[in-house]
């Protein structure tokens, strides 16, 4: 099916819609977990845990009944840490993510990532496993700054590239990123190959639930 849209930009989420980063996630957590002598989870646990950046997620892999303030601010520092070392060791581009974007950039569509992970480990992970890629910007989590789904720094990137919310495609595999889209005033576009799976991006109202990277060619 071809969809046609009527767009000049898209905003893509990064990690479990470009980027396949779950076995490295949920190595970097679980290795936080054992220097501070907490149990393990599967990878497959960290598919619900992952979507509103690194806080969260020391939050939620935490014990349910070690889940206080006191163990919260000593795990997410040793968190950080072990995201520096474990950056970009298993992570990959999805099959097809690149041709697809090669795609998009010959019909001229300008496009930005916008995640929830911290911008700096964002932007490493942008620069080396999707090289030669011309990304307009590619936003994380800052101190101080709105994580998704406010839609603030979104409308900001479509500003950005020159165009309006209404002219952005918002591409993401989770009802945060969908939210995000929808806050802004943005045509949401759900990667069904991502973490969280087709249903999720149903309930949260995605306009368009593509089945894999390659569908992305078929927006034009």
């Amino acid at each position: 099916m071809n969809y046609s849209l009527d767009f000049s930009a898209v905003i893509f989420d990064l990690d479990g819609t470009l980027l396949y980063t779950l076995e490295e996630i949920a190595a970097t957590g679980n290795a936080a977990l054992k220097r501070l002598g907490y149990a393990t989870h599967s990878v497959s646990a960290y598919r619900t845990f992952l979507g509103g950046g690194a806080k969260k997620l020391a939050w939620r892999i935490l014990p349910q009944d070690k889940r206080n303030q006191e163990n919260y601010d000593e795990l997410l520092p040793v968190l950080l840490e072990e995201f520096e070392l474990s950056l970009n060791t298993i992570a990959r581009p999805y099959d097809g993510v690149l041709e697809a974007l090669a795609v998009l950039s010959s019909a001229g569509k300008k496009f930005a990532v916008l995640s929830n992970k911290p911008e700096e480990f964002s932007k490493i992970a942008v620069e080396k496993l999707l090289p030669g890629v011309n990304f307009e910007a590619v936003y994380g989590a800052l101190q101080n700054v709105p994580l998704k789904p406010e839609p603030d720094r979104a409308l900001k990137l479509a500003e950005l590239m020159g165009t309006t919310p209404d002219r952005t495609v918002f591409v993401g595999d989770s009802d945060v990123d969908i939210q995000t889209g929808l806050n802004a005033g943005m045509i949401t576009v759900g990667a069904g190959w991502g973490f969280r799976g087709v249903d999720e991006l149903k309930e949260a109202g995605a306009n368009i639930i593509l089945d894999v990277p390659a569908d992305l060619a078929k927006l034009l």
